[in-house]
Formats: C-alpha cells, sequence, structure tokens
C-alpha cells in the first residue's frame, strides 16, 4: 500500500507527458503508484497539493509535490540515481531538446492529431482545453492546416533519423545519445508515442522513411517496468497531509531578483495552463524553486517547480 515514501504520479493513461515519465520509471524499474485524475477540472483533491497547479502529470512522495516533467525527472535521478537516465552527453542537452519536443513539436502533434479525430471531442474538453490554454481550441482550424502540420511532424520525427544514422556511424546507435536510453530519448519519445495512439497509420507512413527511429521507438516499448499500484486521490491527499516535506537546505543564493527564504511568491508557466501558485520561498536555485504552502485539506507541504520554462514574481 502507498505510504509517505511511494512515488505517487496524478496522471491519466492518454497523456502524453504522463507517459514521458511512466517511461522513465519503466527505464529506472521503479516501483510506483497512480491517481487516475480526470482529463479535465475539477480535480479537487489535487489543488490541496500543487496549490492550484493543473497541468498534467504531478508526482507527489509524501508531502513534497512536483510540478512538471523537467522537475520530476530531476528528482527521480536524484533519489534514485541507478540505473542513471542522466548519462555522458545527456547533461544539459536533455533539456534543451525538451524545449522542443515539449514546444514546437508538440504543437505539431495537436494539429495533427485533433484535425484527424476533432469530430469526436466533446464541448466539455474544448472549453477546459481554451481555458488552460488561453486561446480558441478551433477543429476545424486544425483540419484545415492538418495536412502541413503532417508535413512539419515528419520533418521533426526525421530529425530523430539523423542523429541514430551519425550515431550508428560512431559505432553506438541505439539510442539517440550512445548505447543506453536517457533523458534525451525520454523526451524524444513523447511524441511518437503520442502519434501512435492516436494516429497510428500516419505513424506507419513516417516510419516506411525511418528504419532507425522505428526501431528506436519499438526498443524503448520493450521496457516493461514494475506495474503501479492505484489509488485513490482521497488517499493521496491523505498521504500528503500526515507526511512532512523532505528537509532542503533554507538558501536562495545567487537569485537575481533577491528573493530570500520566506518571501513570499507566485510561480506559474510562462506559456500556457498559467495559474500562478503562491506560497513562501524555501529554496530556489538555477533550476528549482520550492514554496511552501500550509492548507487546512493538506497542512504544510513543500511544492517544486523547475526554473526554465516558469516565472516567479513577489506577492
Amino acid at each position: 500500500m502507498a505510504d509517505a515514501r511511494s512515488i505517487i504520479l496524478h496522471e491519466y493513461p492518454t497523456s502524453p507527458y504522463a507517459e514521458k515519465i511512466r517511461l522513465a520509471l519503466r527505464l529506472k524499474n521503479l516501483a510506483w503508484s497512480r491517481v487516475e485524475i480526470p482529463v479535465i477540472m475539477p480535480r479537487p483533491d489535487l489543488m490541496p497539493l500543487t496549490g492550484g497547479y493543473r497541468r498534467t502529470p504531478v508526482m507527489q512522495i509524501g508531502a513534497d509535490i512536483y510540478c512538471d516533467t523537467a522537475i520530476i525527472l530531476r528528482e527521480l535521478e536524484a533519489r534514485f540515481p541507478m540505473p542513471a537516465l542522466k548519462l555522458p552527453g545527456h547533461e544539459g542537452l536533455a533539456q534543451m531538446v525538451a524545449g522542443w519536443t515539449d514546444g514546437r513539436w508538440f504543437q505539431s502533434s495537436v494539429a495533427v492529431i485533433f484535425g484527424e479525430m476533432g469530430d469526436k471531442v466533446g464541448a466539455d474538453f474544448i472549453k477546459d482545453r481554451e481555458k488552460l490554454s488561453g486561446r480558441p481550441f478551433d477543429v476545424n482550424a486544425m483540419k484545415a492546416v492538418a495536412p502541413m502540420m503532417r508535413d512539419q511532424w515528419r520533418a521533426r520525427l526525421m530529425l530523430l533519423e539523423e542523429r541514430l544514422q551519425g550515431g550508428q556511424g560512431a559505432g553506438a546507435g541505439l539510442y539517440l545519445v550512445g548505447a543506453k536510453p536517457g533523458l534525451v530519448d525520454v523526451h524524444a519519445y513523447m511524441n511518437v508515442w503520442f502519434m501512435q495512439q492516436n494516429v497510428p497509420d500516419f505513424l506507419a507512413k513516417c516510419f516506411e522513411t525511418a528504419d532507425l527511429t522505428k526501431a528506436w521507438f519499438e526498443r524503448l516499448q520493450e521496457f516493461e517496468g514494475q506495474d503501479p499500484e492505484t489509488i485513490t486521490s482521497a488517499e493521496a491527499l491523505e498521504i500528503g497531509k500526515h507526511a512532512a516535506p523532505r528537509l532542503v537546505v533554507a538558501t536562495t543564493k545567487y537569485e537575481p531578483q533577491d528573493i530570500a527564504p520566506g518571501d513570499m511568491v507566485a510561480v506559474a508557466p510562462d506559456d500556457y495552463g498559467q495559474v500562478w501558485v503562491e506560497g513562501e520561498i524555501v529554496h530556489a536555485d538555477s533550476q528549482r524553486v520550492i514554496l511552501q504552502r500550509m492548507s487546512e485539506e493538506a497542512e504544510t507541504v513543500h511544492v517544486h517547480f523547475p526554473r526554465a520554462g516558469f516565472l516567479v514574481r513577489r506577492i
């Protein structure tokens, strides 16, 4: 049964960002628990833990809450370093690649997928995603640009093929950087998986000229890992309420904004889902910011965010 030491992933099966973390858990062969959250809001048991952050997935270990795949992967690697995913050659590069896979490539994935299946999407989903993105979720517009976005999507896939060809020439082309799977592979896998789940015929057509990428993707899918235990959102909230956050050095050395431990700030993504989470600064460095939050439902939690891609402002 899950407890304060368990990895708990708040996710839903069709989320491509959650699949990124599920792959990392399989590659590291870690035991974990899952809470299946609704695809759309509300998520009443999760909001007291995150302070309102609404993107998927969220990782919980006791009273420490990790928002965004970047900080989740960083924490998994820190707590469970073996087998390593931050391999030689992946340092720094992995997060640079993530900016591309989670940005431009994901946008073209969305256009292709919803251009294909947009008529099956319910009004509640459209309304929720419009609120999340801050712009219209226009299925007709996606249909109109889908042929061009298929071109764009394939062009991005073929960059993986080029990388694998280059690695093969150097004698280590099984994965994108060397002979073992690492963080770069985890990030690049996401959009290929997303397309396979939704428009598999198009992916199969792309694979006709990307033999190495097809083999790379199939190798990653062969990793099985451990089957997760499913718990309820109420059980996860109760675990957080009765746990204490992990001790962390209270420091904000070298902060450009001169924020200090104890200052009240708000944190939000810099692109979409811009819900500002407010809390007291516990720790901040170039790659992480930790807020302490207190509420009746969750008592005291530490909410962790990455720095790249997230805004911090005083309140």
